[in-house]
């Protein structure tokens, strides 16, 4: 296996098509890599907004810190 190449197979004297990526590829390798990490993004803005509103009483947010 030169170059992380499979072995070319024939099935009854047909040669068979090598693996390939899907145009779907890219998309399914990006859910999965950014999908958890969006997540867990959110809920650690979901966290911070309810210990500013709550616990500090404060504005939490881009527009409040330019007006303020």
């Amino acid at each position: 296996m030169a170059k992380g190449r499979a072995k070319v197979e024939t099935v009854m004297g047909h040669r068979l098509a090598g693996p390939k990526l899907t145009p779907w590829a890219p998309v399914l390798v990006g859910l999965y890599l950014f999908g958890p990490l969006l997540g867990l993004l959110a809920l650690l803005d979901l966290v911070l907004y309810l210990v500013f509103r709550f616990a500090l009483d404060r504005c939490y947010g881009v527009f409040c810190l330019l007006a303020g």
